[in-house]
């Protein structure tokens, strides 16, 4: 209880920080509309030229007006900030604080993310409105908790593995590479792009199993489509085998740590 109290405590702080870019943070989920709008042109012009996708043009649409926000609400960006504190020797005074620096961490992704959904979800409607001939959202609340399951950890997914990159400034002095890489399979393997089943049949065997889809392109499935039991199963693996990693990950790089530029 006194964990949930600090976080409360650190979310309220964050959303008054947030407010202060709001501007900012409007044109940065315009971007993340924008991004799908243009694919889902596209595709729909090339399906009025007579291209015929392995998905319905429902699907399609559908997907494409909801992905920038499922990017929105699943996207970590603590890695960059994470190995600064840890290059600058900033870390140093989070360890003699009662409380974490990932507290902190958690407390800002979820802070800004309020607000970033505020900004978000009226674009997204706008855009949802413009194709509404061609979008169907499920009535079934179950279909929707299991959505909001998917999501839940496929947000813990990108949070972990954004842990595991920020960490390895214990041993490297810039991970801004490891980043980039890191977004680009990402955007491309995680379906925020081009959703996955629109690549060709014999990469769908790898593309089904592998851990970016569960960050993007699987909530996705589950709200639109039906996965299976075992498709859950993929994705709290994943999720498993990511947080061990971050812990190991952060354990071993703490011993290490020098607190260097404090």
């Amino acid at each position: 209880m006194r964990t949930v109290r600090i976080l409360r405590v650190l979310i309220a702080r964050e959303l008054t920080t947030t407010l202060t870019y709001r501007w900012w943070l409007l044109f940065l989920q315009l971007a993340t509309i924008i991004s799908p709008a243009i694919s889902l042109l596209v595709w729909r012009g090339a399906i009025a030229q007579g291209a015929t996708p392995p998905i319905t043009e429902t699907f399609l649409t559908t997907y494409l007006v909801m992905v920038g926000l499922v990017v929105m609400l699943t996207a970590s960006w603590t890695s960059g900030f994470m190995a600064e504190s840890i290059r600058l020797g900033k870390l140093s005074s989070w360890l003699v604080r009662p409380c974490s620096t990932h507290l902190a961490n958690l407390a800002n992704n979820l802070g800004e993310k309020l607000i970033k959904l505020l900004l978000a979800v009226p674009l997204a409607l706008g855009l949802g409105l413009i194709f509404r001939d061609q979008v169907k959202l499920p009535s079934s609340p179950g279909r929707w908790l299991a959505f909001g399951v998917a999501l839940t950890l496929a947000g813990g997914m990108a949070y972990t593995l954004d842990v595991v990159i920020g960490s390895l400034a214990f041993w490297f002095e810039d991970v801004t590479a490891v980043n980039r890489l890191r977004f680009l399979v990402s955007g491309l393997l995680s379906g925020a792009l081009i959703p996955l089943a629109l690549f060709p049949p014999a990469f769908a065997g790898f593309l089904a199993v592998q851990p970016f889809r569960f960050m993007v392109s699987f909530p996705l499935e589950v709200l639109l489509g039906d996965p299976t039991a075992g498709s859950f199963g993929w994705q709290a693996g994943w999720s498993a085998a990511f947080l061990g990693a971050a812990i190991v990950t952060w354990r071993l790089g703490l011993r290490s740590y020098q607190g260097a530029g404090a």
